[in-house]
């Protein structure tokens, strides 16, 4: 396997180094000419990668938002993954040539103006970050690998923002290595799931370039089947009013129903005739199939083994095909988000009130934490804000542990945040701060291989010395004067009221011993603790 990938290693090397080298001098220079209210989403999928651009208006909960381009790039990374979850090179090389022309079309926007997910197949490759390193500088832009249950939320909004009412709905997007399914009302989601089968890693393992017969067709329709029936089971229980697909498959097999068999929509009768179709002939000779790309007919027999199980499972009649998916998702919340309405900031009022935590405390650990972390983050030539971020929410939700027991609180609060549902948060926002939680109490050898780069040490140590400041003042009329701290290139220095410490002296002995600990595990050459 390592041979195959190091076959095209030179070429891809090149082609990235080409592609890389003047990508910065572009974005200098195109995000003072971007659009403000212009966005852009990059989906990563299984199948295609895919990017849309928006134009948006409005605030609120429903904003405008309207597509003025798309961009679709047929990769097949799922096809690309071998029995132990390598990616292969061709696959590698089918997607970076698709972001290079997205990098083209994107040269206009600014960084906070685009989004970019990876999507089934990024998340189970086991070379997926050697990937990720190589497509990020070819894109020019951060690249987030999203969890299954978080793009079932993005695909909700998305199609819960363009149906616009309040009927209670059930969502299936067949995608190209996962199929997301989504039950609930309005703009609210009661059930998000995502089960690993999609119409490449279908076509992949049950038909493998054969052609699809009854037997084969049967049998992966009875296997894809014991997957979907545990949330079929659920959704059922819950019941809805209207039941919608979303995404290629469905296009395509509705496209196929429309203008074949004059059918509103996708319906039992109709899956039946594509099936028959399916064993009467090969793929490129079906008139039935050649209604759609030829991209699509290389991976429906999958996507229909997908869709007719979905309609076994679920017990469905029929379905309604829906344009808005993910990547309307994703740009609604990013128009949120530059209006002011973070869905992580809902995420995170959201757990402190189903922990019951002490708000008050939780903001005033996170203010006096960022008001260090901003002291010192100015001399730090990174990304500061993100990480910022981070370390408010860690500090609001450090005490979520407590609900289990008050030993090894943080440990607790950091299995919680690691396993909990959060809408908003990727996957390494929600491990970097179940990381931070970690952090707050304890040795910080446990640590090490979790947090990284300057500003990641530093938002441990703001976190820390908040957490002792306030551990210290707790019953005092007024809450502690706030030090000074400085923190670069392994070396700190807090800067505290000698006043206030004599009447602290357990504060004092805690900073000491904090300072120590740091220099003892070598993650700092020196600490000092100077009283002013």
């Amino acid at each position: 396997m390592v041979g195959n990938n190091d076959s095209l290693m030179t070429t891809r090397h090149a082609f990235v180094n080409a592609l890389s080298y003047s990508r910065p001098i572009i974005l200098k220079v195109s995000s003072l000419m971007s659009e403000p209210n212009l966005l852009a989403a990059i989906d990563l999928g299984s199948n295609s990668f895919r990017l849309l651009i928006a134009r948006a208006a409005g605030e609120g909960p429903s904003p405008s938002v309207r597509a003025i381009d798309s961009v679709k790039k047929s990769v097949r990374l799922a096809a690309g993954l071998d029995t132990d979850r390598w990616l292969d090179a061709d696959s590698r090389m089918r997607g970076l040539e698709a972001l290079s022309v997205f990098s083209n079309r994107l040269r206009a926007f600014a960084p906070q103006a685009v989004r970019a997910v990876a999507t089934n197949t990024l998340r189970v490759a086991r070379n997926a970050a050697d990937f990720l390193a190589d497509a990020q500088a070819v894109l020019g832009y951060p690249i987030e690998v999203i969890s299954g249950q978080e793009e079932a939320r993005l695909i909700w909004v998305g199609a819960s923002h363009a149906l616009a009412d309040q009927r209670r709905r059930l969502v299936i997007d067949i995608g190209g290595g996962s199929t997301e399914c989504i039950l609930g009302a309005g703009s609210d989601p009661l059930m998000l799931d995502s089960i690993d089968a999609g119409c490449v890693s279908a076509t992949v393992t049950h038909f493998g370039g054969r052609r699809a017969d009854e037997r084969s067709f049967e049998r992966a329709t009875r296997q894809i089947k014991q997957t979907f029936a545990p949330v079929a089971r659920r959704a059922r229980a819950l019941g809805w009013e209207h039941a919608v697909a979303t995404s290629g498959t469905a296009k395509a097999l509705t496209q196929i129903a429309r203008s074949v068999f004059g059918e509103p929509g996708l319906d039992r009768v109709a899956l039946e005739r594509m099936r028959q179709a399916l064993f009467a002939a090969s793929l490129d000779e079906s008139p039935l199939f050649a209604q759609i790309k030829s991209d699509r007919r290389a991976v429906i027999a999958g996507g229909l083994a997908v869709m007719t199980a979905v309609f076994d499972e679920f017990a469905l009649d029929s379905i309604d095909y829906c344009e808005a998916a993910l990547r309307d998702g994703i740009l609604i919340e990013l128009w949120s988000e530059r209006s002011g309405r973070d869905v992580r900031e809902q995420t995170v009022e959201r757990l402190e009130h189903r922990y019951r935590l002490d708000q008050a405390r939780g903001r005033w650990l996170a203010d006096t934490a960022c008001a260090l972390y901003d002291q010192a983050a100015r001399a730090i030539r990174e990304e500061r804000l993100e990480r910022r971020a981070l370390l408010g929410w860690a500090a609001r939700l450090a005490d979520a542990g407590r609900v289990i027991s008050e030993e090894n609180h943080h440990r607790h609060a950091a299995y919680m945040l690691r396993n909990a549902d959060m809408p908003g948060f990727n996957e390494a926002e929600q491990t970097a701060l179940s990381a931070l939680v970690l952090a707050q109490a304890g040795g910080l050898r446990k640590l090490c291989g979790m947090v990284s780069g300057e500003l990641g040490w530093l938002s441990v140590l703001a976190l820390r010395l908040a957490g002792l400041l306030e551990r210290h003042a707790r019953g005092d009329p007024s809450p502690p004067p706030l030090p000074a701290l400085f923190f670069k290139q392994g070396l700190a220095r807090i800067e505290i009221s000698r006043e206030w410490l004599a009447t602290h002296p357990e504060a004092r002995d805690a900073l000491i011993d904090e300072s120590a600990r740091w220099i003892d595990q070598r993650l700092l050459a020196e600490f000092e603790v100077r009283e002013l």
